[in-house]
């Protein structure tokens, strides 16, 4: 007597793996675009308390740039008196854009010019959306 399997279990056991496996990807894929959003609000929001750590460090206003003029959508930071980029430029992930202010300056004090508080949007085509709020007095970052 032989032990093992036929060709037809085996044939059923794969095709409940394979049917598994389809059932899950619509999981993963949203999993993958909600991944994109969430790095790149922390990547903007260290980005954003990196310059206002420049400025009151430095006691000279820092800019944090957003350039959406570019696809993947890039931001920096950049000395205001100079003009002279600080570091590297990042690059928002795959698919992912932000509706952002060109610029927000920190000044010395750590708060930000003007008179109001910046609102930064980021999000991708699925709807999945994140919001960085940086206040004008004190210059604090906060993911919302």
């Amino acid at each position: 007597m032989r032990k093992g399997f036929t060709l037809i279990e085996m044939t059923i056991v794969l095709v409940i793996i394979l049917a598994f496996l389809a059932m899950s990807v619509p999981f993963f894929a949203n999993f993958s675009s909600a991944t994109g959003v969430n790095t790149a609000t922390r990547e903007i929001s260290t980005l954003l308390r990196t310059t206002r750590s420049y400025a009151i460090a430095k006691n000279e206003n820092y800019d944090a740039v957003f350039d959406t003029t570019t696809t993947p959508n890039r931001f920096w930071i950049r000395d205001s008196a100079t003009t002279t980029m600080v570091g590297k430029g990042l690059s928002l992930p795959t698919g992912v854009t932000f509706n952002a202010p060109v610029t927000v300056t920190f000044t010395s004090t750590g708060g930000i010019t003007g008179s109001a508080d910046v609102t930064i949007t980021i999000g991708n085509a699925k709807g999945k959306t994140k919001t960085i709020k940086v206040y004008y007095v004190t210059g604090m970052v906060e993911i919302q």
